[in-house]
C-alpha cells in the first residue's frame, strides 16, 4: 500500500491566506466550481452525520437587487463617517461599505441555512451552529484553494425577514452564514492575527 501524500502544508497555506476578500470581481463563476465548494461543504464534521443542511445558491440578478434593498436600508449611514485613523479598521470598513453597496453585483451569494433536527429524540438547538459553522469554514477554505474570494457577512442579521422571504425558508429553518464569493479583485494575503504563544494554553487556562 502507497503511502498517503502528506497535503498539511497546501492546507495551512490555504489557511493563512484565506483572508476576508470583500472586493470581488463581477466575473461569472462556473457552476462546476460552485459545487465543488459546496461538496467540500458538505465534507466538515457534523452531529452524529445528521447532515442538517442546505446551502442556497444565489445568483439571480432581482433577487440579490431586492435583498440588496433590504440590507443598504439597514446599513447605509453606517458608512457615513470618514477615516477613524485606525489604519486596519478603515481598511475593513471600506471593504464592507463597497460590499454594502455592490450587493447585487456579487457573483455568488451562498446561504449556509440548518436545521434543529439533531438528535431526533431531543432536538438541541446548539447543534444547528456546530452543523452549519464548520461546513461554512469548509466551503470558505474550498473556494480559497480554487482561487475564489470569499467573506463571511453580519447581513442576514440586519434583514432576516427579507432574506428568508427571498429564500424561501420555513419557520424552522435556520440562517447560519451569508458568504459573498466571487473572483478576487485584489490579491491573497497573510492573515493578520496573534503569534501563537499568545493564545496557547498548556493544560489549563491560567
Amino acid at each position: 500500500m502507497s503511502e498517503p501524500k502528506n497535503v498539511d502544508g497546501d492546507v495551512i497555506e490555504m489557511m493563512r491566506t484565506c483572508i476576508a476578500m470583500r472586493h470581488l470581481k463581477t466575473d461569472e463563476v462556473p457552476e462546476d466550481l460552485i459545487k465543488k465548494v459546496v461538496q467540500a461543504a458538505t465534507y466538515a464534521s457534523n452531529p452524529g452525520n445528521s447532515q442538517n443542511w442546505k446551502f442556497i445558491v444565489v445568483r439571480d440578478r432581482a433577487r440579490k437587487e431586492r435583498m440588496a434593498t433590504a440590507v443598504q436600508a439597514m446599513l447605509g449611514s453606517h458608512f457615513s463617517g470618514g477615516p477613524t485613523g485606525d489604519a486596519s479598521r478603515d481598511k475593513m470598513m471600506t471593504g464592507a461599505r463597497r460590499l454594502v453597496e455592490g450587493f447585487a453585483d456579487v457573483p455568488v451569494w451562498i446561504f449556509v441555512v440548518g436545521f434543529n433536527n439533531y438528535p431526533p429524540q431531543a432536538p438541541n438547538e446548539n447543534f444547528v451552529w456546530s452543523t452549519v459553522y464548520p461546513a461554512s469554514q469548509n466551503l470558505v477554505l474550498a473556494a480559497r484553494s480554487l482561487g475564489l474570494g470569499t467573506t463571511f457577512t453580519t447581513f442576514h442579521y440586519v434583514a432576516e425577514q427579507k432574506f428568508r422571504e427571498e429564500l424561501g425558508l420555513p419557520d424552522d429553518a435556520y440562517l447560519g452564514t451569508a458568504i459573498a464569493m466571487g473572483y478576487p479583485e485584489k490579491k491573497f494575503a497573510s492573515v493578520n492575527r496573534k503569534p501563537v504563544d499568545e493564545v496557547i494554553c498548556w493544560e489549563t487556562l491560567s
